[in-house]
């Protein structure tokens, strides 16, 4: 019984532990570094796009998938045109891989280089049910500003 009244009074004379300041800001960081690189990780995923072949995204028009998609493809000659009133266009893209053309609905501007017959249009977006890709970003992989010169036969 000794004992027990021993440990008894230990315990009653030990003083209470308390957590130092170091160690609750340090437990506060690594809290803060964990959710911050959660955020990240989980957004990342819902941010990236995909890019894919045309042949790629006609595929995938078939399924049911709509998420975002990016698709890399050239202009097909004599498919552009813009709606009555002039806030849409219409257009259809091509790879090279592939006999594949998908086509392609844009609101926005749009500059003189899309034309180019060596630009090379990247568009992001989503396959809608009746197939046409609705782009929600459309832009330009501008050709060499050298391919016209060398094809005139100018120096560069």
């Amino acid at each position: 019984m000794s004992n027990n009244k021993l440990k008894s009074e230990e315990l009653a004379q030990s003083k209470p532990v308390y957590i130092s300041s170091k160690l609750k800001i340090l437990v506060a960081l690594l809290s803060i570094i964990i959710a911050v690189s959660y955020l990240a990780i989980s957004s990342f995923g819902a941010a990236t796009t995909k890019y894919i072949t045309v042949q790629d995204a006609i595929n995938k028009s078939d399924n049911e998938n709509k998420e975002s998609l990016g698709v890399i493809g050239k202009l097909v000659p004599d498919t552009f045109h813009r709606s009555a009133d002039g806030l849409t266009a219409f257009f259809s893209i091509t790879d090279e891989e592939s006999s594949g053309i998908m086509p392609v609905s844009y609101s926005g501007e749009i500059g003189e280089i899309f034309f180019n017959e060596n630009a090379e249009i990247i568009i992001q977006g989503t396959i809608k049910e009746d197939g046409i890709f609705e782009t929600t970003s459309l832009s330009i992989k501008c050709p060499s500003k050298y391919v016209d010169r060398l094809e005139e036969g100018n120096d560069i």
